[in-house]
């Protein structure tokens, strides 16, 4: 008859398999959790991705003002808890406003995304917005800057 023979074979368990099985998996159990620790490491959040990890916004209101051809932008970023919680604008050239409809809403979106995303617009994005809007966002980086100097 034709059937499968299966030929049993003994693996015969000593004292050296034994411990590099454990060997094995102490260093299996150990690459598991420093992977685990360094992911964990890098989710957390930090206060802005164009800061270093090691500096931290100081708890205050500070005053950011940057001059443009039609006069000045003058912002006051309010931080607590190591957050920017509030960006107001305390002056604004009202001529950028008259030629610019839309500027109002932009300024207000801008404000929104940095207090959601705690990030101020990277280079490349600043590349692509207008002069005013770039004159505002460098007024805004100016007072979160005086925050790190503290």
């Amino acid at each position: 008859m034709g059937g499968v023979f299966i030929k049993h074979k003994i693996i015969l368990l000593t004292r050296k398999r034994l411990m590099i099985y454990a060997l094995i998996l102490v260093v299996l159990i150990l690459a598991i959790v420093g992977i685990t620790y360094l992911f964990k490491n890098r989710e957390e959040p930090t206060a802005s991705s164009n800061s270093f990890i090691y500096l931290q916004y100081k708890d205050g209101k500070y005053i950011g003002n940057e001059k443009t051809d039609k006069g000045n932008i003058q912002v006051e970023v309010t931080i607590k808890k190591n957050k920017i919680t509030e960006i107001r604008i305390l002056e604004f050239p009202q001529e950028y406003l008259a030629e610019n409809k839309e500027l109002e809403k932009q300024t207000a979106e801008i404000i929104d995304k940095i207090i959601r995303t705690q990030e101020i617009m990277s280079s490349e994005d600043m590349e692509r917005s207008s002069y005013v809007i770039n004159k505002f966002l460098k007024a805004i980086r100016i007072a979160v800057d005086q925050s790190l100097l503290q």
